[in-house]
């Protein structure tokens, strides 16, 4: 007999029988494990400071478990239930581009009502496609980030191409903001600061100490106040295109005399022009949140439940997107600024509220961004972790990026819809499309579907380059008019 451990044990060794006490060997297979809990056990003995160990008593680890999914692949077991997961994807997807897209119905000779609704709802439904198929790789691969994503659908060879896409966003949020702070700071101001001198203030302080912080726990909920403010937003262009304040005849309807032409004639029902392609293209910027899927289904506990919380996110956003859209064309028609909140008088009451919420909102949310465009920059450089003085010179030069071309870029719906064509287009239609067909074989999607999965990326290699082409023909030259 071994020990009175296990009395029932046959000792099989011929060094030190000791060695050998097996105490639950289906729950502890390694002899270390079994030998801290025989110290643990005697010391407990001793000192009466715990409570002796039971033998076969199970230890509780408290982390998510994880789970084997339909499509082979080991993820983590969320928490998070599909409602919670809905409310969170919408807070994701809505943001300041949406203050933008009543200059793309505006575009080129303008875009009609029922056009602007279809072309809505058509990219709403590719974009909750596309990202229930990030969903989906995801559960057949197992993959824990965008980046391991894509290394298994394509090889680790390519993944810079991912990287460089990344840091394109962020450098591209941070430049959309940088323009709509200038604007918004020059509204306030009643036009005595100009563009250029905002963006440089606003930079100066706060944006510039703040991106120099590494810890931005204090912004985490920077998410809500961006939402907020665009609630307010959205209620004060609904409220004004509903009272009739800046028709010709209202309150505020003085813009119109300052205006060339009759930019409100331009408004139709069913009309479609090439510059339809911008207002495609900013609703990709608008609708751009993909990156995040990996991250979204391993917090979802239900994972079947994942395509179903895209399309009612998805679908809420588009609901806000068009109302505001219309609301912002139908009042100032072909005249939108790429800012639609600069269209309104500083001696609007609603407006300046409007104003005040989003700069403070847009200055809350940009050390975020930033940091996100530093880490991607670093990455896609392989550069490592930087501290102290180099940490300061690193942030200090690529905040200087988004800074400079801010500037020199005066239109911001220009930036979002060439944002849009580009990145917008590869990281909403193409790259979810062509890594959903590398990796779903024949038992994850029907032949009919891989066929639509290839056309879905192939459509978003065409309209980015063509919207990208529109885009620039629209802003530097006269041919679209």
């Amino acid at each position: 007999r071994c020990c009175t451990l296990a009395p029932t044990h046959t000792c099989q060794s011929t060094r030190n029988c000791n060695c050998c006490c097996i105490v639950s060997a289906q729950e502890y297979s390694h002899t270390t494990m079994r030998a801290v809990l025989l110290v643990a056990a005697s010391l407990s003995s001793l000192t009466n400071a715990l409570p002796a160990p039971k033998p076969h008593t199970a230890i509780t680890l408290h982390r998510p478990a994880a789970v084997t999914t339909r499509g082979g692949g080991r993820v983590w077991q969320g928490t998070m239930s599909n409602t919670a997961a809905t409310v969170s994807l919408f807070k994701t997807i809505v943001g300041g581009g949406i203050l933008a897209l009543p200059a793309g119905m505006a575009a080129g000779k303008g875009t009609g009502v029922a056009p602007a609704l279809g072309i809505l709802a058509l990219h709403a439904g590719l974009s909750a496609y596309t990202y229930s198929l990030v969903g989906r790789a995801v559960a057949k691969t197992g993959a824990g980030t965008f980046g391991e994503l894509w290394t298994a659908a394509f090889g680790s060879k390519t993944s810079w191409i991912i990287d460089a896409i990344v840091v394109g966003v962020a450098g591209g949020a941070c430049l959309t903001y940088s323009c709509f702070l200038g604007d918004l700071l020059g509204q306030l101001t009643g036009g005595k600061i100009g563009r250029t001198a905002a963006i440089g203030l606003l930079t100066l302080c706060p944006i510039g100490p703040l991106a120099l912080l590494k810890d931005l726990s204090a912004l985490k909920h920077s998410s809500l106040a961006g939402l907020a403010a665009v609630f307010v937003s959205a209620a004060v262009i609904l409220s004004r295109a509903g009272d009739g304040a800046y028709a010709s005849a209202g309150a505020h309807g003085g813009w119109l005399a300052d205006v060339a032409g009759s930019p409100l004639d331009q408004i139709s029902t069913r009309r479609l022009s090439v510059g339809s392609a911008v207002l495609f293209n900013m609703l990709s910027t608008a609708f751009m949140c993909h990156t995040n899927a990996v991250r979204a289904f391993s917090e979802l506990e239900d994972k079947a439940a994942h395509a179903s919380v895209a399309r009612k996110a998805f679908g809420l956003a588009a609901v806000l997107y068009g109302a505001v859209m219309l609301a912002g064309y139908l009042t100032f028609g072909g005249a939108c600024e790429g800012l639609v909140l600069a269209n309104y008088a500083g001696a609007d009451p609603r407006a300046r509220v409007a104003w005040c919420a989003t700069l403070v909102s847009l200055l809350s949310s940009y050390p975020l961004l930033f940091s996100g465009f530093r880490d991607a920059s670093a990455s896609l450089l392989g550069l490592g972790p930087a501290t102290g003085v180099a940490f300061t010179a690193r942030s200090l030069a690529l905040l200087a990026v988004p800074t400079f071309l801010a500037v020199i870029l005066p239109d911001v719906g220009f930036v979002v819809s060439l944002m849009g064509a580009s990145l917008g287009a590869a990281l909403i239609l193409v790259v979810p499309a062509f890594m959903g067909r590398a990796v779903l074989g024949d038992a994850d999607a029907t032949p009919r579907e891989r066929a639509a999965m290839g056309a879905v990326g192939w459509f978003g290699v065409l309209v980015g380059a063509f919207g990208t082409t529109v885009t620039v023909l629209e802003t530097y030259t006269d041919l679209l008019k």
